[in-house]
């Protein structure tokens, strides 16, 4: 199936597949995908763009800019970025059947759906399954946060780092980090295919209750054209 958006993506960016970032980023990618049959295995695209950013889309690519890439010093700390957005779709957040939709209009849903405070934390401990799996060491992944943070605080985003990060799709680093700990302590996987289950049960009390509303307005319209004048 044609995948657009990374055509529009190989298309209007510099994708770099060789030197030492496109062989980590396979390197890595395959490693995390060991268990995977090849042909149904992810990629990874190290990008040429401005933000320190890593994302997934319905598809089977994950992308990370160039900039965000080059400050990792190891496979390890490199992992965890990769194993995140595998996670994602691991546990359903993308949202399905979008590939006939405009590039803004994907990125926008994508923003909506896949990122959210409780999805986030769900792909953290997915991740960090990952990683461990693979035989990367948990505590040098984790340095991987620390190298979030430092770019943060060079934005100057010092609540995305050590608050609560209320007002954010995701949870504070210091919160990740925490979360990630205390997982990693409890010696348990974590449980995807519940996790699975508790979305699923989510998204059809949003839907009856926004077939509820729906309903009530329906019928109290219906009432007052009614009611006698």
């Amino acid at each position: 199936m044609t995948d657009g958006f990374r055509e529009w993506v190989e298309r209007e960016f510099v994708v770099e597949r060789d030197g030492w970032a496109g062989e980590r980023a396979k390197r890595v990618t395959d490693l995390l995908q060991r268990d995977v049959p090849v042909d149904q295995r992810f990629e990874t695209l190290i990008v040429w763009w401005q933000d320190h950013d890593a994302f997934t889309m319905v598809g089977r690519t994950i992308y990370v800019s160039r900039r965000l890439w080059e400050r990792f010093p190891d496979d390890e700390t490199a992992a965890f970025v990769i194993a995140h957005e595998l996670a994602h779709h691991r546990l359903g957040h993308l949202p399905p059947a979008t590939r006939w939709l405009p590039v803004e209009a994907m990125l926008a849903l994508l923003e909506r759906r896949a990122r959210s405070r409780l999805r986030e934390t769900d792909a953290d401990l997915v991740a960090i399954d990952l990683c461990m799996a693979a035989g990367y060491d948990p505590e040098r992944r984790l340095a991987g946060f620390e190298i979030l943070a430092h770019i943060m605080l060079d934005y100057g985003d010092v609540e995305s780092v050590v608050g609560d990060g209320l007002d954010s799709t995701h949870p504070s680093i210091h919160g990740r980090m925490r979360a990630v700990r205390a997982h990693v302590r409890g010696g348990v996987r974590f449980d995807v295919n519940a996790a699975l289950a508790a979305d699923r049960a989510r998204r059809r009390r949003r839907i009856i209750a926004a077939v509820s509303s729906v309903v009530s307005v329906a019928a109290a319209l219906l009432i007052f054209r009614r009611w006698p004048r």
